[in-house]
């Protein structure tokens, strides 16, 4: 297991099953009681199985080992949101970190606050070809609708945070 130290260059990947790796280069900013928190300023590097660029928009990333979500907050000017990977709880690699995807994603979009669970096609995809185990299936909903009822509620601190944490790279 790796150590990495705050501001240090860490790699972020997101296993899809049967997609591959994507992953994106990204910097450590801090860790707490919340979890590790990445940035990923604009121009930073991603790769995917078949296509690689970098960030057209700033990003913070929220991550912790044993927890099955990794959040993602997207400074895109045209559709600013909070997004939740449920996945696999995080692990920590040599480069930096690792989790794979259970497909369900919710979204908060604040331009009108509406919140929604994305990417049901592919779960049930996932679990019809055998890409996931019941046992994930059965996690995967269980943290969507969870995460998706925090998202509406909007009364845990972290969230707040990592928006004032986004503007902060800014700026």
């Amino acid at each position: 297991m790796g150590v990495v130290e705050n501001g240090e260059s860490v790699r972020l990947c997101k296993v899809k099953r049967p997609g591959g790796v994507f992953w994106f280069d990204l910097q450590q900013v801090l860790q707490d009681r919340d979890g590790t928190w990445l940035r990923g300023p604009v121009g930073s590097p991603w790769g995917a199985p078949h296509d690689s660029g970098t960030l057209s928009v700033p990003i913070m990333v929220l991550l912790a080992p044993g927890r099955p979500w990794v959040a993602w907050w997207v400074g895109d000017p045209d559709d600013r949101r909070l997004e939740i990977d449920v996945c696999l709880p995080p692990e920590l690699t040599e480069a930096g970190w690792r989790f794979v995807d259970l497909e369900l994603d919710p979204v908060l979009h604040t331009h009108d606050l509406r919140v929604e669970i994305e990417d049901w096609e592919e779960y049930e995809q996932a679990c019809r070809d055998g890409w996931m185990s019941a046992d994930d299936a059965k996690l995967a909903r269980f943290t969507a609708e969870d995460r998706t009822e925090a998202l509406r509620r909007r009364d845990e601190p972290w969230q707040e945070r990592g928006w004032q944490m986004l503007r902060s790279i800014v700026v």
